[in-house]
């Protein structure tokens, strides 16, 4: 049964420098060993950022589908839906940054990981079209033409990792003020052509809390080996 509705995908960027971490596996037995160990620091970072866009997201729209670093959601068409899904982008904007401030501790491990967190960008590419709901179990899955294109939105050229991407389809619901916001750009998307697509780029700022930054690097250090070791623990 095919369905109009609202495809969103936010997808979380910026962790282009673990290649290091990659060359750290080739070294030795230590080394493939820290590298296992920072691995699990990065998926504990994202997991949290991750859930924190979910959370801010999910009131509105449905959760399909987590994908590494990235959240697939949909909802069914309704009256004045769009709007309602800017604000909730707003919110996951918020929500993401403001979680990033709260992980600056963990940049006392010193792994790349840790490290390169503060660089983490949050990107979302929103499209309104037609898909399908194909059920599996307790499983739901959405498909079609439409959801392919979102997800090849975010295959682009445009030098930013923190922006909005939306459709025309998407862009022509809002009201006049969101439509504002939005400036006219045209990409060539594998299997799509040209696509006229409306843009918003963001400049969030380097995160900072006052509170931690106040404390000493080797109280963060206990907190950041805290705060990955129950993680590990509630894994096992």
């Amino acid at each position: 049964m095919s369905i109009t509705g609202y495809i969103l995908i936010a997808d979380i960027s910026g962790y282009r420098e673990f290649i290091r971490l990659h060359n750290l596996k080739q070294t030795s037995v230590i080394g493939k060993f820290m590298a296992k160990q920072y691995e699990s620091h990065a998926s504990k970072i994202i997991a949290d950022l991750l859930e924190k866009v979910i959370d801010s997201i999910q009131p509105v729209m449905n959760l399909n589908k987590l994908m590494g670093k990235s959240a697939l959601f949909y909802c069914e068409e309704n009256k004045n839906q769009s709007n309602e899904i800017i604000n909730i982008m707003y919110k996951a904007n918020k929500a993401f940054n403001e979680k990033k401030s709260e992980l600056i501790f963990v940049q006392a491990c010193g792994c790349e990981p840790c490290i390169q967190s503060k660089n983490l960008k949050l990107k979302i590419a929103v499209h309104k079209g037609i898909f399908e709901i194909n059920k599996m179990r307790n499983f739901e899955e959405i498909s079609g033409e439409d959801v392919i294109l979102t997800h090849r939105m975010l295959k682009n050229n445009i030098k930013s990792n923190e922006y909005w991407l939306v459709t025309e389809n998407f862009y022509s619901s809002l009201n006049k003020i969101n439509k504002n916001i939005f400036s006219k750009i045209t990409q060539n998307l594998k299997g799509f052509d040209k696509i006229k697509l409306n843009l918003i780029k963001f400049n969030s700022k380097e995160p900072r809390n006052k509170i931690i930054e106040k404390r000493s690097w080797l109280y963060n250090w206990f907190i950041q080996a805290a705060y990955f070791g129950s993680a590990m623990f509630n894994k096992n």
